[in-house]
């Protein structure tokens, strides 16, 4: 039997349950400063481990949906039959990247079962909320459901407007920090999918020449870390800045084609 294939884009906070707490929380600057892009994309992404193909993934951008809030998309599915799905999505303020809200949908289309992981943010009140329910096959109510509630960072002397990210938007957060060699920064991540709140450290490497399948590019490699893992993403030196590569937990995403 085939195993089930671990599709998520970056789940940087590790296998935890719902239930469980987050670290301390810190109060971080905005490292976000403006969107590289200037209208709708899809990008296309080859999913490979120690060279094999395990999936695919299309990465949606869909700006000013609303005034002021951007649509931030990832579509992925298993590459031999096609019987699981990861797909998440966020809305998010155009301008600064805050999310509003993201749902995460894990999807097994041949026995019918899908879990969903939801979080809706409370910025008023410091407070980000999450909704975890199973759906069996046929059934139109969940058969399990959890709930919790995450304090989000106050602010502090020196950082009067604490940022936080969703991580089904991180790959595109990282699109629009300070693409200088040697800039470092941290953020506070949200992970719906674990129920967790924690910080990780971001650093803009080196410029390196990468090959994919669609193309040659020059790009900044990118590394962010926290606690428990390490991810690794390569980035357009020119804007828009689009992901080229970038190795998630055992994945490896590389860039297939462009659609604007």
């Amino acid at each position: 039997m085939r195993r089930r294939l671990g599709l998520a884009v970056a789940a940087l906070a590790g296998a935890a349950l719902l239930a469980c707490g987050s670290e301390p929380i810190e109060s971080h600057a905005p490292v976000f400063t403006e969107a590289p892009w200037t209208g709708p994309e899809r990008l296309h992404y080859n999913l490979t481990q120690r060279d094999n193909l395990e999936g695919t993934c299309v990465l949606e951008t869909n700006p000013e949906v609303s005034p002021g809030v951007t649509e931030v998309r990832r579509l992925c599915r298993d590459a031999e039959e096609g019987r699981y799905e990861d797909n998440g999505s966020a809305l998010v303020d155009s301008a600064t990247l805050r999310p509003f809200s993201s749902l995460r949908v894990v999807l097994d289309l041949e026995e019918g079962n899908a879990r969903h992981f939801a979080t809706t943010y409370l910025p008023d009140e410091r407070i980000v909320r999450f909704d975890s329910k199973q759906f069996e096959a046929g059934g139109e109510e969940p058969s399990e459901t959890l709930s919790a509630e995450r304090e989000l960072p106050d602010p502090i002397e020196g950082v009067p407007d604490p940022a936080w990210y969703d991580d089904e938007e991180l790959l595109w957060l990282v699109r629009g920090i300070p693409l200088r060699e040697g800039f470092e920064g941290s953020f506070t991540n949200v992970n719906a999918s674990t129920g967790r709140v924690f910080s990780a450290d971001v650093t803009v490497l080196e410029r390196e020449e990468v090959e994919v399948p669609a193309g040659s590019f020059q790009t900044w490699r990118v590394r962010i870390e926290t606690s428990t893992v390490t991810q690794l993403i390569w980035l357009e030196v020119d804007a828009p800045h689009r992901v080229v590569r970038a190795r998630i937990e055992r994945l490896t995403y590389e860039l297939t084609a462009i659609e604007e």
